[in-house]
């Protein structure tokens, strides 16, 4: 070979492997990752750098994770390699015209996980709102008891007389939640915020403790202080000046928290989003009911795996009571009882022993019974027939303790509100409605109502 060949062949293999981080992937990609009966969705945010060779994050929107940082190893025009440490997982696939077929592996575990373009926000959260806006949308802040300061946003309707307006706290579901509920691209809160607002009436959303711009520390937090959280951000409501009547609408456990706020008479009204009425502990035990019917688990077996984290619970109650957390002996309590468990159920039980928080063993001795009683101004209480989470009958315990209330089942809504197919939390991202029409109609008439008393 000659040094002229020589040399154009050194030439095309540097070029190659120039070339070889040139193609620019771009936008989010997403695909779904098999893990038994659970399916878990994963999107991967491409762009391309200034260099042109492509970036990439990735988000789990059932785990409310976003942007966790990846590394791009390869990127050409057939294939797509990088890493992402934070997690311990990695991702290799060939790219089609249409498509990303690959395999994601995590910890020595590997899934196949195909990935399709995604379609942009717009498209997929319809109802999430979009600036301008033809009303007031105020960033304030107000303080709890222990001195965490609440990062909100006040969403005040078009100044259209000197008459005052009704406004409405909202108060979220269980987990670290920020201000709009956000879960899966879509923003609940921030939907109703809209809708109030242009049907004349103000709301005061915000970050839990601890999450976005609030302080505080949700990880030592229970129900009880959430309420407290909640019962200051309406009395910073009742400070303003065009501010009228103040009412509380709870999603879930923040429902359960409107119950508990209006047994001390804090809120003028109370409105309830598949708010929980039966114990916390009842109300788990129905959804480890519900995962088991979805396995290969017999009858007996399932009553044998509900009998067991019953006594749990009841355990981790009592320990609450004394003021204390200690792990409990699993396998002390399956001797006892004389109970034949998988050990794989058994093993299970005991991670969650490892490290408890406040919350659930407080959560578990919760009977919103108790305040449900109490209740003397008006009530609106809304679930969806399709409710697999906080199931519709709770609405029968509610009617039957504040006979006042206005009760409303609606049909083929899920826990968010959403119409759904079977109602389970898999469907929650791939409906494009974020909450109903209906239940939108719903709240602002019981408002408007409450307002005019």
């Amino acid at each position: 070979m000659n040094s002229r060949l020589k040399l154009l062949f050194a030439m095309v293999a540097i070029a190659s492997l120039f070339s070889f981080q040139a193609y620019g992937l771009t936008g989010s990609w997403k695909g779904e990752l098999t893990l038994g009966a659970t399916k878990l969705p994963i999107v991967f945010n491409f762009s391309e750098s200034g260099d042109g060779s492509t970036q990439c994050t990735l988000d789990s929107p059932a785990q409310g994770a976003k942007g966790i940082p990846a590394t791009v190893a390869y990127c050409t025009s057939d294939s797509i390699s990088l890493t992402c440490n934070a997690i311990g997982a990695s991702y290799s696939g060939r790219i089609m015209h249409d498509a990303i077929k690959g395999s994601f592996s995590q910890r020595g575990y590997s899934f196949p996980l195909d990935l399709l373009p995604e379609a942009p926000i717009e498209e997929r959260r319809p109802q999430t709102p979009r600036p301008p806006f033809p009303y007031e949308v105020i960033d304030t802040t107000f303080v709890a008891p222990d001195g965490a300061v609440m990062s909100a946003t006040l969403t005040m309707p078009e100044r259209l007389s000197g008459n005052k307006v009704p406004a409405v706290l909202m108060v979220s579901g269980s987990g670290p939640q920020n201000r709009d509920e956000e879960l899966m691209d879509h923003r609940p809160f921030a939907v109703i915020a809209d809708y109030l607002a242009r049907n004349g009436i103000a709301s005061l959303r915000y970050d839990d403790r601890g999450t976005g711009q609030s302080t505080g520390n949700f990880l030592t937090a229970t129900t009880y202080t959430l309420k407290d959280d909640a019962k200051s951000g309406i009395a910073f409501l009742h400070t303003l000046d065009r501010i009228g009547k103040v009412g509380v609408l709870g999603h879930s456990e923040g429902g359960t928290i409107a119950f508990m706020l209006g047994a001390e008479n804090v809120p003028d009204f109370m409105i309830s989003l598949a708010g929980m009425a039966i114990s916390g502990k009842e109300t788990l035990l129905r959804q480890n009911g519900r995962r088991l019917d979805q396995t290969a688990i017999g009858d007996d077996d399932k009553e044998s795996i509900l009998t067991l984290i019953g006594r749990v619970f009841d355990t981790m109650h009592e320990q609450n009571l004394k003021g204390v957390s200690t792990a409990i002996d699993i396998d002390s309590i399956v001797k006892e009882s004389g109970l034949t468990v998988n050990p794989l159920i058994a093993s299970s039980l005991k991670m969650t022993q490892q490290q408890r928080s406040p919350w659930i063993d407080a959560f578990i001795g919760l009977n919103p019974r108790t305040y449900l009683k109490q209740v003397k101004r008006p009530l609106l209480a809304i679930n969806g027939d399709k409710d697999t989470q906080v199931y519709p009958d709770n609405l029968s315990v509610i009617q039957e303790l504040v006979p006042q209330a206005q009760i409303k089942l609606m049909p083929g809504l899920n826990h968010l509100m959403q119409h759904a197919v079977t109602g389970d939390a898999g469907e929650y991202g791939d409906i494009r409605e974020t909450i109903s029409p209906e239940v939108l109609e719903s709240i602002a008439q019981f408002i408007t109502s409450c307002s005019t008393k």
